[in-house]
C-alpha cells in the first residue's frame, strides 16, 4: 500500500465491500480524532474511484464509512492547520466537506495527502472541461518519509544528518578530535617525547631518596661510611636532585609552549572549518536556529576545545606515563605493599565511569541553556530600536532573567556536581597512603626488610603516583566537558548542504539574461505549496514586475532564481541550462540584488560599496555610487567616503541606506537584477532619486522587481500578478488596467489606501 500504513482488518473487509482493495487503495492515512474533538482511530481512504473516511468502528466492530465522495465530483482539497491539530478540507461542487481532523502528530502525513487530493482536484477540473493538454495525473505521495530516527533510541535525528546526539560514541568524538591533529604530526610527536622524557626525569629525585636516606643522613647497617664521603655523597645527590628538577621544568616549559601552539591551532582549525561549512548550508538552516546559537557554536564550543587540549591533553599523556612509571617502581622495592596501596583503585574506577555518566548529561543541559541564553540577549539587542519603541524593556528584562536563571541553575549542578564528587575521591585516594605509613612503619619498626630510606622512596612515588591519579579522576569533567561541545560543532559539519552543486555543473562565466520558470512548485514545507506550477518565460534585457498580495510567492520566485532554495517540482531554466547544473559562485557573481531591509556592514560606505567587488579602485566606488544618486549626500558627510555607517546602517536615512545597496549592485554589474521593495518606505523626493537610479542599473539586463507602490512598475515591460502561488494575470500595465481583473483589484485597493490617508492627515 503506498501509505505504509497497515489497515485494521475488519477495515479492510468494510473497503473490500466498497469495491477497493488493497489494489485499489492508492493513499490510506490514520487520523487520531474524531469529529466531536476526541481522541480516536479514523482512516482517510483514496481509492481509484472515491474519497472515504471511516471514524471508530461501531459496538461489533464493523467499520461504516460517514463520508462517500466519487472523485470526479472533487473540484478543491486543502489542509488547514487549527491550534494543537489541523483539518483536511474538500470541497465538491458548491458542498464544503471537512473530512477529517488530526493533531500535530499526523500534521505532515495529512499535508502531503491535502497536497495529493489538491492535484487530483485540479486534474478532475482539467478533465472535466476537456482542457488540452491533460495535466498529468498527481503521484501517490510516499507516506513514509517520516522524519528519519535513531535505530537505538528512536529520537528523531536533526535534519540533513545521520549523527544521534543522544547516541554518538564518545570515544569516536574524542578520536575525530586527534584526527584534526594530522597536520600537525611532527609537533605532535614532538610534544610526546619531551612529555616520556619529563616523566622519566620526574622519577629520578624519589629515587634518590633511598641512598641519601640510608646511606648519607641515616645510615643504615654495623659500618657506615666515613663523614667526608657521606657529605660528598650528600653534595652529589642533591646536584643530581637539582639538575633533574631543573631539566624535568625546562622541558616542561618548552612542551607547554608546544601545547598551546597546538590548543589554539586545532581552536582556529575547527572554527574556520566550522564557519566555512555554514557558508555552504542554505537558508533553510538558518531559518530554523537562531543566530546567537550558532555564535555560540562558533565561539564558545570551539573555545571549550581550545581549553582542554591546553589544559588537559597536555597532562593526560604525561600522567599516564608517570602512574606506569611509578607502578613499575613501586611494584619492584615492595611488590605486597604496592598491591595494599591500590585497594581503592577499583572503587575510584566504578565512582568514575557512574560520574563520567552523569556529568556529560548535565553538561549537556548546560550548554543548550547557555546556547538558550546567547540566543536571547542576541535577539534583544539586534531589537534594541523596536524594544524601545514599543515600552518593552520590562518584558525583555524578564525574558532574559528567566533564561540567565535557567544557565544559573544548570551551572549550578554541574559545578556542585563535580566538587561533591572528587573530594569523595581524593578521600579514596588517600586511603593508600595510610595504608603505607601503617605497613612500612609496622615492617621497619619489627625488623622486617623495609629501611626508613626505602618508605620515604615509597611514599614520595606514592604521592607522585596519587597526584596523576587524582588529575586522570578529573578527566571525566575535562573529556564531559570538551566532547560536549566538540559533538555540537560536530553536529554542524556533519550536516549536509541541501542546495549543492551538482556533481556535472557546468561553468557559466557569462550570463545572457534568458530566464525561464517551467511548471515550478516550491514550498519551504515541502507539503504546503508557496508557488504552484509557475511557468514564466524572461528573455534578456527584459523587465518583470512581481505583483500581488502578501504570501502571494514574490519574493520566493526571486529566492528560487537566486537558488537559495531548490523547488521540488519544475525547472528554472538560465540561457537553457537547469541552475542546478550551474555552479553557485558563478551564478550569484552575476545576480545582484537590491532588497527593501538593507543590510550594511559595520564599516565605512566605501567598504559596504565594495563588498560586491573586493578590488575595486576608489575611482570605481564613486562611479557607482554617482549613478545610484548617492555621491551628492556621501561628500556631505563628515568623513566622505569614510563614514562608518554603524551597525546594520543605523546611522544612515533608509533611502540612503537604499542608495548604497543600489550603488553596490551597480559595482557588482550584474547580468540579471533583483529589486525587492527597493523603494518601499521613502518619501516622494528619495523615491524619485531611487527611481533615477534603477533606470539606469537596469539598462540592457534582465530584471525582476517586487514593488511596493504598483505605479513604480508602470516602465515594466510585462508585470505578473500572482494569487495564491499561481500566476493570475501577466500583460503590460496598460494592459492588465483594462482587463480590470485582479491587477486593477489591487490597483483600486492602493488607490483607496492613498485617498483614506489624505482623509487622516
Amino acid at each position: 500500500m503506498p501509505s505504509g500504513e497497515k489497515l485494521p482488518p475488519r477495515l479492510r473487509a468494510a473497503l473490500a465491500l466498497k469495491g477497493g482493495g488493497d489494489a485499489a487503495c492508492l493513499l490510506a492515512v490514520e487520523a487520531d480524532l474524531l469529529p466531536d474533538g476526541c481522541f480516536g482511530a479514523a482512516w482517510l481512504i483514496v481509492t481509484a474511484e472515491r474519497l472515504l473516511v471511516f471514524d471508530r468502528p461501531a459496538a461489533d466492530g464493523t467499520w461504516l464509512p460517514r463520508v462517500d465522495l466519487p472523485l470526479a465530483d472533487l473540484t478543491a482539497a486543502r489542509t488547514d492547520l487549527l491550534v494543537g491539530g489541523g483539518a483536511l478540507v474538500v470541497t465538491a461542487g458548491e458542498r464544503v466537506v471537512e473530512e477529517v481532523r488530526f493533531t500535530n502528530a499526523r500534521q505532515r502525513a495529512f499535508s502531503r495527502a491535502g497536497k495529493f487530493l489538491a492535484d487530483m482536484a485540479a486534474w478532475q477540473t482539467a478533465r472535466r472541461e476537456n482542457k488540452i493538454p491533460l495535466p498529468a495525473v498527481p503521484v501517490v505521495p510516499d507516506q513514509t518519509d517520516e522524519p528519519r530516527r535513531c535505530p537505538t533510541c528512536n529520537l528523531i535525528l536533526p535534519e540533513g544528518t545521520q549523527v544521534c546526539p543522544a547516541c554518538v560514541h564518545k570515544g569516536q568524538v574524542l578520536w575525530r578530535i586527534l584526527g584534526y591533529l594530522r597536520p600537525y604530526s611532527r609537533q605532535t610527536l614532538a610534544v610526546s617525547l619531551l612529555m616520556l622524557a619529563s616523566t622519566l626525569l620526574s622519577l629520578v629525585p624519589p629515587y634518590l631518596t633511598r641512598p641519601l636516606m640510608d646511606r648519607v643522613i641515616a645510615p643504615v647497617g654495623a659500618a657506615p661510611a666515613p663523614v667526608e664521603r657521606r657529605l660528598t655523597w650528600l653534595a652529589w645527590l642533591v646536584a643530581a636532585m637539582f639538575v633533574a628538577q631543573a631539566v624535568s621544568q625546562a622541558i616542561a616549559i618548552v612542551r607547554g609552549r608546544m601545547v598551546v601552539w597546538l590548543g589554539t591551532h586545532l581552536a582556529n582549525d575547527l572554527r574556520s572549518r566550522l564557519y566555512e561549512h555554514l557558508q555552504l548550508l542554505s537558508l533553510r538552516f538558518f531559518d530554523k536556529r537562531p543566530t546567537g546559537t550558532l555564535i555560540a557554536r562558533v565561539t564558545r564550543d570551539t573555545e571549550s576545545l581550545e581549553n582542554v587540549i591546553m589544559e588537559g591533553a597536555q597532562f593526560f599523556l604525561a600522567n599516564i606515563l608517570v602512574l606506569v612509571g611509578i607502578g613499575i617502581v613501586l611494584f619492584t622495592m615492595n611488590w605486597r605493599l604496592a598491591l595494599l596501596i591500590l585497594i581503592p583503585v577499583p572503587v575510584v574506577a566504578l565512582l568514575s565511569r557512574w560520574f563520567w555518566e552523569r556529568i556529560h548529561r548535565v553538561w549537556d543541559r548546560h550548554w543548550h541553556a547557555r546556547q538558550q541564553f546567547t540566543a536571547v540577549l542576541s535577539d534583544s539587542l539586534t531589537g534594541i530600536r523596536v524594544v524601545r519603541a514599543f515600552a518593552q524593556e520590562p518584558q525583555e528584562v524578564a525574558r532574559f532573567a528567566a533564561h540567565s536563571h535557567t544557565l544559573f541553575l544548570t551551572e549550578l549542578r554541574a559545578e556542585r556536581t563535580w566538587t561533591t564528587f572528587f573530594p569523595l575521591m581524593w578521600f579514596l585516594i588517600g586511603i593508600g597512603s595510610v595504608i603505607a605509613w601503617y605497613v612500612g612503619g609496622r615492617q621497619i619498626i619489627c625488623g622486617q626488610p623495609m629501611t626508613l630510606g626505602m618508605l620515604t622512596a615509597f611514599l614520595a612515588y606514592l604521592g607522585m603516583f596519587y597526584g596523576p591519579l587524582q588529575f586522570l579522576s578529573r578527566i571525566a569533567d575535562y573529556l564531559a566537558r570538551s566532547l560536549t561541545a566538540a559533538q555540537r560543532v560536530f553536529e554542524i559539519l556533519d550536516q549536509a548542504p541541501d542546495v549543492p552543486d551538482s556533481a556535472d555543473a557546468a561553468p557559466l562565466p557569462r550570463i545572457e539574461g534568458h530566464v525561464e520558470f517551467r511548471t515550478v512548485t516550491f514550498g519551504y514545507d515541502a507539503h504546503k505549496p508557496v508557488l504552484q506550477g509557475f511557468t514564466l518565460d524572461v528573455q534578456p534585457g527584459e523587465m518583470i514586475g512581481l505583483v500581488g498580495h502578501s504570501g502571494a510567492g514574490k519574493s520566493t520566485t526571486i529566492n528560487l532564481l537566486c537558488r537559495f532554495y531548490d523547488p521540488q517540482e519544475g525547472q528554472i531554466l538560465i540561457d537553457g541550462t537547469d541552475v542546478r547544473r550551474i555552479p553557485q559562485h558563478d551564478l550569484r557573481t552575476q545576480i545582484g540584488v537590491v532588497l527593501q531591509e538593507t543590510f550594511l556592514f559595520n564599516g565605512t560606505i566605501a567598504e559596504n560599496i565594495r563588498y560586491a567587488k573586493p578590488g575595486a579602485t576608489r575611482e570605481e566606488i564613486m562611479d557607482a555610487a554617482r549613478t545610484a544618486n548617492a555621491h551628492d549626500f556621501i561628500v556631505q558627510k563628515s568623513d566622505g567616503y569614510d563614514t562608518v555607517v554603524g551597525e546594520r546602517g543605523q546611522s544612515l536615512s533608509g533611502g540612503e541606506r537604499q542608495r548604497i545597496a543600489i550603488a553596490r549592485a551597480v559595482l557588482h554589474n550584474p547580468r540579471i537584477l533583483i529589486l525587492d521593495e527597493a523603494t518601499a518606505s521613502v518619501d516622494t523626493d528619495t523615491e524619485r532619486q531611487i527611481q533615477e537610479a534603477i533606470a539606469r542599473l537596469t539598462r540592457g539586463r534582465t530584471t525582476f522587481a517586487i514593488a511596493h507602490r504598483l505605479s513604480t512598475l508602470r516602465n515594466a515591460n510585462r508585470l505578473v500578478v500572482l494569487k495564491q502561488g499561481k500566476i493570475e494575470e501577466v500583460g503590460t500595465h496598460d494592459e492588465l488596467l483594462e482587463k480590470k481583473g485582479e491587477f486593477h483589484r489591487l490597483v483600486q485597493m492602493q488607490q483607496e489606501m492613498s485617498r483614506m490617508r489624505e482623509v487622516v492627515r
